[in-house]
Protein backbone atom coordinates (compact mmCIF):
# COMPACT_ATOMS: atom_id res chain seq x y z
CA UNK A 1 0.00 0.00 0.00
CA UNK A 2 1.20 3.42 -0.66
CA UNK A 3 2.93 5.49 2.73
CA UNK A 4 0.81 8.08 1.70
CA UNK A 5 -2.22 9.73 0.35
CA UNK A 6 -1.71 8.75 -3.62
CA UNK A 7 -0.62 11.89 -6.43
CA UNK A 8 -2.41 12.89 -9.52
CA UNK A 9 -1.20 13.00 -12.18
CA UNK A 10 -1.84 13.77 -16.28
CA UNK A 11 -1.14 11.40 -18.74
CA UNK A 12 -1.03 13.02 -22.40
CA UNK A 13 -1.32 11.40 -26.05
CA UNK A 14 -1.06 14.58 -27.69
CA UNK A 15 -4.29 14.07 -29.41
CA UNK A 16 -5.72 15.65 -32.65
CA UNK A 17 -9.58 16.61 -33.41
CA UNK A 18 -11.39 16.05 -36.27
CA UNK A 19 -10.84 19.75 -38.15
CA UNK A 20 -8.18 20.59 -35.98
CA UNK A 21 -4.46 20.79 -37.40
CA UNK A 22 -1.47 20.12 -35.98
CA UNK A 23 -0.13 22.96 -35.27
CA UNK A 24 -3.28 23.47 -33.23
CA UNK A 25 -2.95 19.81 -31.41
CA UNK A 26 0.47 21.11 -30.14
CA UNK A 27 -0.59 24.34 -29.17
CA UNK A 28 -3.81 22.58 -27.36
CA UNK A 29 -0.44 20.56 -25.56
CA UNK A 30 0.81 22.97 -24.30
CA UNK A 31 -2.58 25.03 -22.63
CA UNK A 32 -3.33 21.78 -21.03
CA UNK A 33 0.58 21.58 -19.45
CA UNK A 34 0.09 24.90 -18.24
CA UNK A 35 -3.68 24.17 -16.69
CA UNK A 36 -1.99 21.00 -15.14
CA UNK A 37 0.88 23.06 -13.39
CA UNK A 38 -2.36 25.89 -12.22
CA UNK A 39 -3.86 22.81 -10.87
CA UNK A 40 -1.28 21.33 -8.62
CA UNK A 41 -1.12 17.79 -10.72
CA UNK A 42 2.29 16.07 -10.16
CA UNK A 43 3.44 14.93 -12.93
CA UNK A 44 2.59 15.60 -16.87
CA UNK A 45 3.35 12.23 -19.07
CA UNK A 46 4.01 12.66 -22.51
CA UNK A 47 3.83 8.57 -24.50
CA UNK A 48 5.55 7.90 -27.41
CA UNK A 49 3.52 6.58 -31.24
CA UNK A 50 4.38 6.53 -34.64
CA UNK A 51 2.70 7.06 -37.95
CA UNK A 52 -0.76 7.80 -35.94
CA UNK A 53 -3.55 10.23 -37.62
CA UNK A 54 -5.14 10.62 -34.13
CA UNK A 55 -2.25 10.92 -31.66
CA UNK A 56 1.19 13.48 -32.34
CA UNK A 57 3.03 12.29 -29.49
CA UNK A 58 6.23 11.03 -31.67
CA UNK A 59 9.44 13.44 -31.03
CA UNK A 60 8.61 12.66 -27.26
CA UNK A 61 11.35 14.18 -25.62
CA UNK A 62 11.21 16.70 -27.77
CA UNK A 63 7.12 17.17 -26.66
CA UNK A 64 9.00 17.24 -22.87
CA UNK A 65 11.36 20.24 -23.38
CA UNK A 66 8.58 22.10 -25.00
CA UNK A 67 6.01 21.16 -22.07
CA UNK A 68 8.88 22.33 -20.03
CA UNK A 69 10.15 25.50 -20.75
CA UNK A 70 6.10 26.13 -20.68
CA UNK A 71 5.21 25.49 -16.79
CA UNK A 72 6.66 26.13 -13.81
CA UNK A 73 7.31 23.45 -11.07
CA UNK A 74 4.95 20.49 -12.44
CA UNK A 75 7.13 17.23 -13.14
CA UNK A 76 7.37 16.00 -16.57
CA UNK A 77 8.22 12.34 -17.63
CA UNK A 78 8.17 9.91 -20.78
CA UNK A 79 5.26 7.93 -20.77
CA UNK A 80 6.82 6.64 -22.06
CA UNK A 81 9.94 5.71 -24.61
CA UNK A 82 9.89 2.96 -26.29
CA UNK A 83 13.27 2.01 -25.79
CA UNK A 84 13.32 -1.19 -28.19
CA UNK A 85 12.67 1.92 -30.90
CA UNK A 86 15.40 4.06 -29.51
CA UNK A 87 19.50 3.65 -29.06
CA UNK A 88 20.20 3.84 -24.85
CA UNK A 89 22.74 6.10 -25.80
CA UNK A 90 20.80 8.28 -27.80
CA UNK A 91 18.26 8.23 -24.81
CA UNK A 92 20.38 8.54 -21.99
CA UNK A 93 21.37 12.03 -24.22
CA UNK A 94 18.35 13.16 -24.57
CA UNK A 95 16.85 12.80 -21.45
CA UNK A 96 20.02 14.26 -19.42
CA UNK A 97 19.88 17.44 -21.79
CA UNK A 98 16.49 17.95 -20.37
CA UNK A 99 17.38 16.95 -16.76
CA UNK A 100 20.18 19.51 -16.96
CA UNK A 101 18.17 21.96 -17.51
CA UNK A 102 15.18 21.52 -15.71
CA UNK A 103 17.10 20.40 -12.37
CA UNK A 104 14.57 18.46 -10.58
CA UNK A 105 11.83 17.89 -12.73
CA UNK A 106 12.25 15.01 -15.57
CA UNK A 107 11.37 11.98 -14.70
CA UNK A 108 12.33 8.51 -17.32
CA UNK A 109 9.36 6.44 -18.41
CA UNK A 110 10.28 3.30 -20.26
CA UNK A 111 7.99 0.99 -22.41
CA UNK A 112 8.94 -1.95 -24.86
CA UNK A 113 5.68 -1.93 -26.96
CA UNK A 114 5.76 -1.01 -30.87
CA UNK A 115 3.58 2.17 -30.25
CA UNK A 116 3.12 1.64 -33.68
CA UNK A 117 1.95 -0.79 -37.03
CA UNK A 118 4.62 -3.15 -38.10
CA UNK A 119 5.59 -1.34 -41.14
CA UNK A 120 6.26 1.86 -39.09
CA UNK A 121 8.18 -0.35 -36.30
CA UNK A 122 10.45 -1.65 -39.51
CA UNK A 123 11.16 1.95 -40.48
CA UNK A 124 12.33 2.80 -37.02
CA UNK A 125 14.46 0.14 -37.35
CA UNK A 126 13.20 -1.19 -34.08
CA UNK A 127 15.85 -4.07 -31.55
CA UNK A 128 14.46 -7.12 -30.00
CA UNK A 129 11.50 -6.33 -27.18
CA UNK A 130 11.46 -9.61 -25.52
CA UNK A 131 11.68 -8.86 -21.61
CA UNK A 132 15.40 -9.89 -21.04
CA UNK A 133 16.54 -7.57 -24.38
CA UNK A 134 14.29 -4.72 -23.18
CA UNK A 135 15.60 -5.45 -19.54
CA UNK A 136 19.28 -4.91 -21.07
CA UNK A 137 18.67 -1.71 -22.66
CA UNK A 138 17.00 -0.18 -19.53
CA UNK A 139 20.23 -1.15 -17.33
CA UNK A 140 22.14 -0.01 -20.38
CA UNK A 141 20.26 3.48 -20.54
CA UNK A 142 20.27 4.04 -16.37
CA UNK A 143 23.99 3.41 -16.45
CA UNK A 144 24.69 5.98 -18.74
CA UNK A 145 22.68 8.04 -16.96
CA UNK A 146 24.51 7.35 -13.76
CA UNK A 147 22.10 5.53 -11.57
CA UNK A 148 24.71 2.36 -11.65
CA UNK A 149 28.30 2.73 -10.77
CA UNK A 150 30.79 1.86 -13.62
CA UNK A 151 32.29 0.20 -11.28
CA UNK A 152 29.66 -2.55 -10.31
CA UNK A 153 28.28 -3.76 -13.61
CA UNK A 154 24.82 -3.85 -14.10
CA UNK A 155 23.24 -7.07 -15.12
CA UNK A 156 19.88 -8.98 -16.18
CA UNK A 157 18.72 -10.54 -12.87
CA UNK A 158 18.91 -14.40 -13.20
CA UNK A 159 14.65 -14.22 -12.81
CA UNK A 160 14.32 -12.74 -16.01
CA UNK A 161 16.03 -15.93 -17.87
CA UNK A 162 12.50 -18.09 -18.35
CA UNK A 163 10.99 -15.60 -19.72
CA UNK A 164 13.31 -15.85 -23.19
CA UNK A 165 13.85 -19.43 -24.60
CA UNK A 166 16.04 -20.28 -27.84
CA UNK A 167 15.08 -22.67 -30.44
CA UNK A 168 16.25 -25.13 -28.08
CA UNK A 169 13.90 -24.47 -25.61
CA UNK A 170 16.90 -23.41 -23.51
CA UNK A 171 17.24 -19.62 -21.93
CA UNK A 172 19.66 -17.30 -24.23
CA UNK A 173 22.90 -15.82 -23.05
CA UNK A 174 22.29 -12.07 -21.92
CA UNK A 175 23.28 -9.78 -24.36
CA UNK A 176 26.86 -7.82 -24.33
CA UNK A 177 27.75 -5.76 -21.20
CA UNK A 178 27.68 -2.43 -21.55
CA UNK A 179 30.81 -0.81 -23.19
CA UNK A 180 33.09 2.14 -22.73
CA UNK A 181 30.66 4.23 -24.77
CA UNK A 182 29.54 7.87 -22.68
CA UNK A 183 26.40 9.81 -22.41
CA UNK A 184 28.53 12.80 -21.27
CA UNK A 185 25.51 14.86 -20.64
CA UNK A 186 23.55 12.80 -18.89
CA UNK A 187 26.01 11.33 -16.38
CA UNK A 188 25.32 12.02 -12.34
CA UNK A 189 21.55 13.19 -13.46
CA UNK A 190 20.36 10.01 -12.63
CA UNK A 191 16.60 10.92 -13.24
CA UNK A 192 13.86 9.26 -11.75
CA UNK A 193 12.83 5.49 -13.74
CA UNK A 194 9.93 3.97 -14.17
CA UNK A 195 9.45 0.79 -16.45
CA UNK A 196 5.68 1.37 -18.06
CA UNK A 197 3.48 -2.00 -19.38
CA UNK A 198 0.59 -3.71 -20.02
CA UNK A 199 1.55 -7.16 -19.17
CA UNK A 200 2.56 -9.61 -16.26
CA UNK A 201 6.33 -9.56 -18.64
CA UNK A 202 6.78 -6.16 -18.61
CA UNK A 203 5.76 -6.04 -14.63
CA UNK A 204 8.11 -8.50 -14.19
CA UNK A 205 11.23 -6.62 -15.87
CA UNK A 206 10.09 -3.55 -13.33
CA UNK A 207 9.88 -6.31 -9.96
CA UNK A 208 13.41 -7.77 -11.14
CA UNK A 209 15.04 -4.52 -11.67
CA UNK A 210 13.60 -2.84 -8.29
CA UNK A 211 12.16 -0.22 -10.36
CA UNK A 212 9.24 1.57 -10.12
CA UNK A 213 6.02 0.28 -12.55
CA UNK A 214 3.27 1.84 -14.13
CA UNK A 215 0.37 -0.07 -15.85
CA UNK A 216 -1.22 0.33 -19.05
CA UNK A 217 -5.04 -0.20 -17.39
CA UNK A 218 -6.53 2.67 -19.54
CA UNK A 219 -6.23 -0.13 -22.59
CA UNK A 220 -5.28 -3.07 -20.94
CA UNK A 221 -7.69 -3.20 -17.77
CA UNK A 222 -8.48 -7.18 -17.99
CA UNK A 223 -4.54 -7.91 -17.07
CA UNK A 224 -3.55 -4.82 -15.09
CA UNK A 225 -4.32 -6.17 -11.28
CA UNK A 226 -2.30 -9.36 -12.18
CA UNK A 227 0.56 -7.61 -13.26
CA UNK A 228 0.36 -5.20 -10.15
CA UNK A 229 0.47 -8.73 -8.46
CA UNK A 230 3.16 -10.11 -10.46
CA UNK A 231 5.52 -7.02 -9.94
CA UNK A 232 5.28 -6.93 -5.99
CA UNK A 233 6.11 -10.86 -6.02
CA UNK A 234 9.02 -10.24 -7.89
CA UNK A 235 10.14 -7.14 -6.66
CA UNK A 236 13.75 -7.46 -6.18
CA UNK A 237 15.53 -4.56 -3.64
CA UNK A 238 18.88 -5.49 -3.94
CA UNK A 239 19.41 -4.22 -7.34
CA UNK A 240 21.72 -1.77 -7.70
CA UNK A 241 19.05 0.32 -9.88
CA UNK A 242 16.61 0.24 -7.12
CA UNK A 243 15.41 3.88 -5.95
CA UNK A 244 14.54 2.98 -2.01
CA UNK A 245 14.10 -0.60 -1.88
CA UNK A 246 10.64 -0.56 -1.82
CA UNK A 247 8.16 -1.29 -5.04
CA UNK A 248 6.06 2.13 -6.19
CA UNK A 249 2.93 1.08 -8.54
CA UNK A 250 0.75 3.73 -10.70
CA UNK A 251 -1.74 3.49 -12.98
CA UNK A 252 -3.10 4.85 -15.66
CA UNK A 253 -7.09 5.29 -16.00
CA UNK A 254 -9.11 7.14 -18.61
CA UNK A 255 -11.48 10.53 -16.91
CA UNK A 256 -14.00 12.77 -17.75
CA UNK A 257 -15.49 14.90 -15.94
CA UNK A 258 -17.73 17.76 -16.57
CA UNK A 259 -20.67 19.51 -14.00
CA UNK A 260 -23.45 16.82 -14.53
CA UNK A 261 -22.78 13.14 -15.34
CA UNK A 262 -24.93 13.37 -18.44
CA UNK A 263 -22.44 16.10 -19.98
CA UNK A 264 -19.44 13.78 -19.11
CA UNK A 265 -20.96 10.98 -20.84
CA UNK A 266 -21.67 12.68 -23.80
CA UNK A 267 -18.16 14.01 -24.02
CA UNK A 268 -16.95 10.45 -23.69
CA UNK A 269 -18.03 9.55 -26.59
CA UNK A 270 -15.31 10.69 -28.31
CA UNK A 271 -12.88 8.66 -26.14
CA UNK A 272 -15.19 5.40 -27.11
CA UNK A 273 -15.44 6.64 -30.74
CA UNK A 274 -11.29 6.68 -30.64
CA UNK A 275 -11.02 3.32 -29.28
CA UNK A 276 -13.68 1.87 -31.43
CA UNK A 277 -11.47 3.03 -34.97
CA UNK A 278 -8.30 1.98 -33.31
CA UNK A 279 -9.46 -1.40 -32.59
CA UNK A 280 -11.59 -1.84 -35.80
CA UNK A 281 -8.40 -0.58 -37.94
CA UNK A 282 -9.93 2.77 -39.09
CA UNK A 283 -7.62 5.21 -36.35
CA UNK A 284 -8.48 9.38 -37.50
CA UNK A 285 -8.61 12.27 -35.34
CA UNK A 286 -10.68 12.05 -32.62
CA UNK A 287 -14.88 12.22 -33.33
CA UNK A 288 -16.72 15.39 -32.14
CA UNK A 289 -19.13 14.05 -28.83
CA UNK A 290 -22.40 12.44 -29.84
CA UNK A 291 -25.70 12.96 -28.45
CA UNK A 292 -26.15 8.81 -29.49
CA UNK A 293 -24.13 7.45 -27.02
CA UNK A 294 -23.85 4.19 -28.79
CA UNK A 295 -22.38 5.79 -31.75
CA UNK A 296 -19.13 4.45 -31.37
CA UNK A 297 -20.43 1.06 -31.83
CA UNK A 298 -21.12 1.53 -35.87
CA UNK A 299 -17.82 1.92 -36.48
CA UNK A 300 -16.92 -1.71 -34.85
CA UNK A 301 -19.46 -3.79 -35.69
CA UNK A 302 -18.77 -7.25 -34.35
CA UNK A 303 -16.25 -5.90 -32.02
CA UNK A 304 -18.49 -4.07 -29.66
CA UNK A 305 -17.47 -5.76 -26.70
CA UNK A 306 -13.84 -5.64 -27.22
CA UNK A 307 -13.87 -1.73 -27.51
CA UNK A 308 -15.65 -2.30 -24.07
CA UNK A 309 -13.15 -4.03 -22.27
CA UNK A 310 -10.75 -1.95 -23.16
CA UNK A 311 -12.58 0.68 -21.90
CA UNK A 312 -13.87 -0.83 -18.77
CA UNK A 313 -10.98 1.07 -16.90
CA UNK A 314 -12.76 4.76 -17.60
CA UNK A 315 -13.99 7.16 -14.85
CA UNK A 316 -17.00 9.50 -16.09
CA UNK A 317 -19.25 12.02 -14.01
CA UNK A 318 -19.20 14.68 -11.95
CA UNK A 319 -15.75 15.79 -10.32
CA UNK A 320 -16.59 14.30 -6.65
CA UNK A 321 -17.89 11.04 -7.89
CA UNK A 322 -14.68 10.77 -10.34
CA UNK A 323 -12.15 11.46 -7.36
CA UNK A 324 -13.91 9.19 -5.00
CA UNK A 325 -13.97 6.18 -7.40
CA UNK A 326 -10.12 6.82 -8.55
CA UNK A 327 -8.82 6.76 -4.66
CA UNK A 328 -11.07 3.87 -4.17
CA UNK A 329 -8.97 2.10 -7.19
CA UNK A 330 -6.34 3.14 -5.55
CA UNK A 331 -6.31 2.33 -2.30
CA UNK A 332 -7.49 -1.48 -4.07
CA UNK A 333 -4.31 -1.42 -6.08
CA UNK A 334 -1.75 0.47 -3.32
CA UNK A 335 -1.18 3.20 -6.35
CA UNK A 336 1.25 5.70 -5.54
CA UNK A 337 0.46 8.16 -8.53
CA UNK A 338 -2.50 8.08 -10.47
CA UNK A 339 -2.25 8.96 -14.17
CA UNK A 340 -5.31 10.47 -15.77
CA UNK A 341 -5.92 10.53 -19.97
CA UNK A 342 -8.80 12.43 -20.89
CA UNK A 343 -9.73 12.52 -24.60
CA UNK A 344 -12.34 15.27 -25.71
CA UNK A 345 -13.03 17.05 -28.77
CA UNK A 346 -12.50 20.39 -27.54
CA UNK A 347 -9.60 21.62 -25.53
CA UNK A 348 -11.45 23.38 -23.55
CA UNK A 349 -13.65 20.86 -22.29
CA UNK A 350 -10.86 18.70 -21.83
CA UNK A 351 -8.68 21.27 -20.13
CA UNK A 352 -12.36 21.74 -17.67
CA UNK A 353 -12.02 18.02 -16.86
CA UNK A 354 -8.82 18.48 -15.15
CA UNK A 355 -9.49 21.49 -13.62
CA UNK A 356 -12.75 19.78 -11.96
CA UNK A 357 -11.21 16.86 -11.05
CA UNK A 358 -8.19 18.53 -9.26
CA UNK A 359 -10.22 20.22 -7.44
CA UNK A 360 -12.48 17.35 -6.03
CA UNK A 361 -9.45 15.65 -5.17
CA UNK A 362 -7.53 18.41 -3.37
CA UNK A 363 -4.36 18.92 -5.22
Amino acid sequence: MPASSPVLSVFDLVPISAGRTGDQALAEMTGLARTADACGYHRYWIAEHHGSTTYLAAATTVLMGQVLAATERIGVASGGIMLPNHSPLVVAEQIGTLARLYPGRVGLGLGRAPGTDPLTASALHRRAADPRSFAQDVLQTLTYLGRVSDDVPATVPGSLTPLVAGADGEAQEPPAPVGRARAVVGEGTAPEPWVLGSSVNGARVAGALGLPFAVASHFAPAQAEAAIVSYRSVFDASCSVSLDGRPHVAAVVNAMVAPTEAEARFLFTTAMAAAARVIGGRPAPLDPPSEDLSAWRRLVPGQETAVEQAMAMSFVGTADDVAARLRALAERWGLEEVLVVSHAHDAHARRRSYELLASAWGV
